[in-house]
This record gives C-alpha cells, structure tokens and sequence, in this order.
C-alpha cells in the first residue's frame, strides 16, 4: 500500500472517529476519552484515533489533509531529500 492510501485510511478513520466523539458529546454522556470504548467498527490500525480527544482529532485530521496535498502536488517526505 503506498503512502498516498495509508493516509487516505487513516483520514477515513479519524474523520469517523471524530464524527463517534461529536454524537457522544451531543447525548450529554460522560466523557470517557481516557478508556478505550469497545466499538467493533473501528479499524483496528487506528485505535489510537479513538484515545484522541475532540480537539486532537480535528488537528490531525488538518495534518492528514494537508500531508495529502503535499503528495497532491508532489512535495516528497523532508527526510527523502537527505537519501
């Protein structure tokens, strides 16, 4: 899988995984960002997405973006200019 789908999933998982947060929060139930909800649906390569809070997600699904349009537009990982 190249980099380019790895992020596209991983995109897919925390956008789903903030979407899981702003419902919760919406129930008015107590938050339980510190454990692990036991939720079969999430991909199991990003549960961590899942011990991220509200404002962690919304971040890294701005860095998730933002690394896509660099491969977009050609811009390679800074530590392949060293090689």
């Amino acid at each position: 899988m190249n980099d380019d789908e790895l992020l596209r999933r991983e995109l897919r998982g925390a956008r789903e995984e903030l979407v899981r947060k702003r419902a919760r929060q919406s129930d008015d139930l107590p938050a339980s960002e510190s454990h692990l909800p036991l939720m079969p649906e999430r991909d199991e390569a990003f549960l961590r997405l899942a011990l991220m809070s509200v404002e962690d997600l919304e971040t890294h699904i701005d860095r998730l973006e933002r690394d896509l349009a660099d491969l977009k537009d050609g811009i390679d990982r800074p530590d392949s200019e060293l090689e």
